[in-house]
């Protein structure tokens, strides 16, 4: 009996992720449907969120690419 629930509680990531995207659809539309925010708003801050992670993403690289450093020979 337990073990029928642990499989009908797991979700897949897939349809988490499919979630996600039609809940975040949704507010959108709300949003400029209500005039909260226009489309051109969104897409700005679409933008400026993508250059703050690409920065991010280029941060945690340097520093990944400092730690791997060659193997010297112990033979001299």
């Amino acid at each position: 009996m337990a073990e029928q629930s642990r499989s009908q509680a797991f979700i897949s990531a897939e349809e988490v992720l499919k979630t996600e995207i039609i809940v975040n659809q949704a507010l959108i539309d709300i949003l400029i449907a209500k005039e909260i925010i226009s489309e051109a708003e969104l897409l700005k801050s679409i933008q400026k969120i993508r250059k703050e992670q690409d920065k991010m993403t280029k941060k945690s690289e340097k520093i990944v690419s400092l730690q791997k450093r060659p193997l010297r020979s112990r033979n001299k």
